[in-house]
């Protein structure tokens, strides 16, 4: 692979053909800003793309509107639909509050009669105040409403391609083997009549990029518009918390959660006000120990997974953070602890007997579980279980208990669903994109045999509990719905060309390590994807899964078609193997 990208490197750069992760300057005309007079639009529009090298030349790429971009998009759920009733575009803010580039180019475009694609990096220790959610947050604020539209204005891998006046489409930069990719994430922060302009867009600036996390409306946008070969990549699981509540097949569940609250685990929701340092340094705790039973526990996840700040988790702008604690005995001194005769840690006393010295009960925290929200037209309508951790040594119902009390305070709240998040590689469907088979057949293998490299299955399986089971390609219980996602992939490349860069893709995400050391894991002869440590690249940047996974990736995995009587969704390796003991003794 290497000498392959190597040799494409060195052959590009003598013909002087920009890098494929290289944007292209693209100035979009004022015809395409803002709604259109009858809602779909008819005329040719078109979209400049100029080159750096040459200022006066400049390549066309047309865009038909005449027709809706979303026609015969079935199964997109509803929250990807944005506002209802297409507000007007978001002003933009004053110039001076933004960086000088960002500033100089949005000037530029007042004598033009055109507006220029901003590339806007994330910058997460800015929060409010950066670029990035100065100019996006007003459309995510209108059209975020998938499970990683707030995750791409935090995690600093993301970038933003904005287009003033129709908004975003958020995509990462992967660099491996000598050679980088564009992969645009997920549904653009835009009217949905807007997609196929910013889709457009985003290739010309980008000519060799991909898609991958997009849901059935734009990914039949990208098949139909721009020649893109759609595959699916896996699900997503939301519960409608309005008609969902527990029943036989999901009785476990309710059991852990009545059994933790019995063992003295509260739950709570910690606000800006209440998040301590005290607080910040439990949650972090929780994190790492959690990182423990994971099989990708030496690096960190990125892309998929949200970034958390442990000394600055920016609960604002609809995130919330709710924690269970249990009371326990704070820790001995650490001269007495294992001393002969002076401290007992089985009785918090004196060894040989003689009264426990005198010890205020204090509450840790066990568990928790970040919620980032769901937009639609300005208003949270539901939220996405993005980041949730708990203790290997907690109370097994912790993250149980956790899920009862937040589905109580949504559904209080009006609240429509709350999604529990991207299972990768899950219940892969051909139709309705009919795609490669080659990458069909290649997820599919990863799913049911790569367990090793990612707990791919017990992730699928801690969801399905909640929907009872899966039958064909929905869950058993109506009120819990299954939404895939998608990648999108240029047609009409060399093949060893797209296996390199999905490689390079999963790799930067943490599927995947370096070549040898993947096989080696997948295998079963090497535990680490990296050996002893994380490597000198940068992969061990994010962490953990946005769902918690059941047990190791060397367990068995129970079968996802079944009644979910075994143990319940969102359980440590502990709990599930002890489920699985009290259900054969029954």
């Amino acid at each position: 692979m290497a000498c392959y990208t190597l040799s494409a490197d060195l052959l590009r750069r003598m013909l002087g053909v920009p890098g494929p992760s290289q944007p292209r300057p693209v100035w979009v005309p004022h015809a395409l800003q803002g709604p259109s007079s009858d809602g779909a639009g008819s005329a040719v529009e078109t979209i400049s793309a100029q080159n750096d090298s040459d200022d006066e030349a400049v390549a066309d790429i047309t865009v038909d509107l005449g027709a809706d971009a979303l026609a015969g998009a079935q199964g997109a759920k509803g929250q990807q639909q944005g506002a209802p009733h297409s507000p007007l575009p978001p002003p933009l803010p004053p110039l001076h509050l933004l960086s000088p580039r960002h500033a100089e180019l949005l000037a530029q475009a007042e004598g033009r009669g055109a507006v220029p694609t901003l590339h806007i990096a994330v910058e997460p220790s800015k929060g409010l105040k950066s670029d990035a959610w100065r100019l996006v947050g007003p459309y995510l604020r209108l059209y975020g409403a998938g499970a990683l539209s707030n995750s791409t204005l935090i995690n600093p891998e993301y970038t933003h391609l904005f287009v003033p006046g129709l908004g975003s489409q958020p995509y990462v930069t992967a660099k491996a083997y000598g050679r980088a990719i564009a992969v645009g994430i997920g549904d653009p922060l835009a009217a949905p009549r807007d997609w196929p302009a910013l889709a457009a867009a985003f290739k010309a600036a980008l000519p060799h990029a991909s898609f991958m996390h997009v849901g059935p409306a734009y990914a039949r946008v990208l098949q139909e518009r721009l020649g893109f070969a759609i595959a699916d990549m896996g699900a997503e699981t939301n519960i409608l918390v309005r008609a969902w509540g527990y029943g036989k097949r999901t009785r476990t569940i309710r059991t852990a959660a009545r059994d933790a609250r019995s063992a003295g685990v509260r739950v709570r929701e910690v606000g800006p006000a209440g998040l301590t340092p005290h607080v910040g340094r439990q949650l972090a705790d929780v994190t790492g120990d959690w990182l423990q039973q994971k099989s990708v526990k030496e690096q960190e996840l990125r892309v998929f997974i949200r970034h958390l700040d442990y000394e600055n988790p920016q609960l604002e702008d609809g995130v919330r953070l709710f924690v269970a604690e249990r009371d326990s005995l704070p820790p001995p001194p650490p001269n007495l602890l294992g001393q002969p005769g002076l401290f007992d840690p089985a009785t918090a006393g004196p060894l040989g007997g003689g009264e426990p010295a005198a010890a205020d009960t204090q509450r840790g925290v066990e568990g928790f579980v970040l919620l980032d929200p769901l937009w639609r037209g300005g208003e949270v309508f539901g939220y996405v279980t993005s980041l949730n951790r708990m203790r290997r040594d907690g109370h097994h119902g912790t993250l149980k208990l956790l899920y009862e009390e937040i589905l109580a305070a949504v559904k209080a709240e009006g609240k429509e669903v709350l999604t529990f998040g991207f299972s990768p590689f899950f219940n892969l469907q051909r139709s309705p994109f009919h795609g490669s088979l080659f990458a069909h057949l290649g997820l599919t293998f990863l799913f049911h045999h790569g367990n090793n490299l990612y707990q791919f299955q017990n992730l699928a399986f801690s969801k399905a509990r909640y929907g009872g089971g899966v039958v064909g390609d929905a869950y058993r219980d109506p009120s819990v719905t299954m939404t895939h996602v998608y990648s999108a992939l240029p047609t009409g490349r060399p093949g060893i060309r797209l296996l390199l860069d999905t490689y390079i893709m999963f790799q930067f995400v943490g599927f995947f390590g370096r070549l040898w050391d993947t096989f080696l894991k997948l295998v079963g002869i090497r535990d680490s994807l990296h050996g002893p440590s994380c490597p000198e690249e940068g992969d061990c940047r994010r962490e953990g899964s946005s769902e918690e996974s059941v047990s190791r990736g060397s367990s068995p995995v129970p079968s996802l078609v079944g009644t979910g009587s075994s143990s319940s969704a969102c359980g440590s390796p502990r709990s599930d193997r002890s489920a699985g003991a009290k259900a054969r003794r029954k």
